[in-house]
């Protein structure tokens, strides 16, 4: 009688001990926390130098504690009861989960980890484009610098990795069409309820379609492939009224893009200004895009370019698209990069340095197409090593940590950041004039707010219409040195680097 050999069932040996074996983005990954926070100078607290991450904890918990999201604004008294929209409701749950869980610990873990998971999908995808190991690594680390000024622990995060993630599965179903493309319909409804930017997918997927239509008119080719991403993008537009406001949320977003007053007033909607080491990173993503358009256009590739010129324009008039415009442009220009580098390669003898170079970078690039086992094994030792400086308080000397206190219960004037702060250390028991969400106070209140902070001579009119009771400001402002000489307020408590006075009785 024969014996014969039974087959394993089961996965193959091989495709297990990958798990265990580190790959180049496995690498990235880490390198990406280190260098960004155990190793900076801020280290985590870098996360928490914007006073909206304590804002949005709050939301989160206001959430939670009602199980609905709200519908009316409750932070502030100068518009009591103001129709509001929580658009970022989802991202607040989980970073109130978070609080809940490990305290601002827990806070920046998420968002530290969102972050090296969104640029470590950025590497891959461009490894996948066809990008050289060598360029497209570089690449990715400069937009991570560049896109460090907004570093900090809020909702946006989400849309960076869900960006990262919904260019690559664009890009796959252009290749090749098939069912996956669809996964973009539920994925535009968990964005469209984490963070706003979900509306930045539209023009996206619409100039997609621009530039496919374009392509197939150049090459002689039916405009089935146009038609396909149109319906593909009008079922995202419909999975994106699947939040708690509807359409409402849209007409809300498309009127804050198109308020120019924002522009003018907020820094953050204003234009870049090239100091620093972020801005000079984004400047080389933007001058080296643009220069490989022109490869772009002479192989009939219209969609690339399109999105390039679209987000690039955008970034110039504001800065907070500033991340955004890299997001998108390193994989497309490092692939680019790549292609000429690949022509220029093909003319060096096959013994060469260059070659021999080239040969190498590909063997290493291979293995970065899967995630072991160790990327999160690391992430739960950095949650219980010791030794690591976590956050047990918003950063000091940001942060007016003791006034806190005396500001509770009381109609307090302060800074927006300020503001922000206020709410996280002293909510429900504190609301404030205006905090960090200056589209939803509209344009008269800004400038009132504006007014106020720079001492304008109708001050004192401002604090007597809205009923301040305290002030709050740094200590070298101007609304500080014009209340200590109006003989109406009084010092009650002052520091380096605030003071707050209470209106004499």
């Amino acid at each position: 009688m024969s014996t014969q050999a039974i087959p394993i069932t089961g996965a193959h040996p091989r495709k297990i001990s990958r798990f265990f074996i580190p790959s180049l983005s496995d690498f990235f990954f880490v390198f990406v926390i280190v260098w960004s926070f155990l190793t900076s100078p801020a280290g985590w607290e870098r996360l928490l130098l914007d006073g909206d991450a304590g804002f949005h904890i709050r939301i989160g918990d206001l959430i939670r504690a009602n199980a609905a999201v709200p519908m009316h604004d409750v932070f502030a008294f100068s518009v009591p009861g103001q129709k509001w929209y929580a658009f970022e409701w989802l991202s607040e749950v989980a970073y109130s989960a978070a609080h809940d869980f490990y305290g601002l610990k827990g806070v920046v873990l998420v968002a530290g980890l969102t972050l090296a998971a969104a640029f470590t999908i950025l590497l891959r995808y461009s490894l996948w484009l066809g990008a050289n190991a060598l360029i497209a690594v570089p690449m990715v680390l400069v937009a991570v610098n560049a896109a460090n000024i907004h570093f900090y622990a809020r909702p946006h995060l989400f849309t960076w990795i869900l960006l990262a993630i919904a260019l690559w599965i664009v890009q796959r179903d252009r290749r090749s069409p098939g069912w996956a493309a669809w996964l973009l319909v539920p994925l535009t409804i968990v964005w469209a309820n984490l963070h706003g930017g979900f509306f930045v997918f539209f023009p996206l997927l619409a100039l997609l379609i621009a530039g496919e239509a374009a392509e197939a008119w150049l090459d002689g080719r039916t405009f089935q492939r146009a038609f396909r991403y149109a319906r593909i993008a009008f079922a995202c537009a419909v999975a994106s009224l699947v939040n708690p406001y509807g359409f409402e949320l849209h007409l809300h977003i498309a009127e804050v893009l198109n308020a120019t007053w924002i522009l003018t007033m907020v820094k953050e909607f204003q234009s870049p200004s090239f100091r620093g080491e972020a801005m000079l990173a984004y400047l080389g993503v933007l001058f080296l895009s643009l220069c490989l358009i022109g490869g772009m256009l002479r192989r009939r590739r219209m969609v690339e370019p399109l999105w390039i010129l679209f987000l690039a324009y955008a970034s110039l008039v504001s800065v907070r698209h500033v991340p955004v415009f890299v997001l998108v442009a390193a994989p497309l220009a490092a692939a680019e990069l790549t292609h000429h580098w690949s022509a220029w390669i093909a003319t060096r003898p096959r013994r060469s340095p260059e070659r021999i170079l080239d040969q190498a970078q590909a063997q290493f690039a291979a293995g970065a197409a899967h995630t072991s086992i160790w990327v999160v094994v690391f992430a739960l030792v950095l949650m219980v090593i010791p030794g690591i400086a976590w956050p047990t308080a918003m950063p000091e000397g940001i942060f007016p940590h003791d006034f806190a206190e005396e500001t509770a219960s009381s109609r307090t004037f302060t800074s927006d950041q300020w503001a922000d702060y206020l709410i996280y250390r002293n909510f429900p028991n504190q609301q404030v004039f205006l905090d960090g969400r200056h589209n939803y106070y509209g344009e008269k209140l800004l400038t009132e707010y504006q007014d106020l902070m720079n001492g304008h001579p109708r001050w004192r009119q401002l604090a007597a219409r809205y009923q301040f009771d305290k002030i709050l400001v740094p200590a070298d402002s101007p609304l500080a040195g014009a209340v200590a000489t109006s003989g109406e307020w009084r010092v009650a408590r002052r520091d380096e680097n605030a003071v707050l006075f209470e209106r004499r009785r």
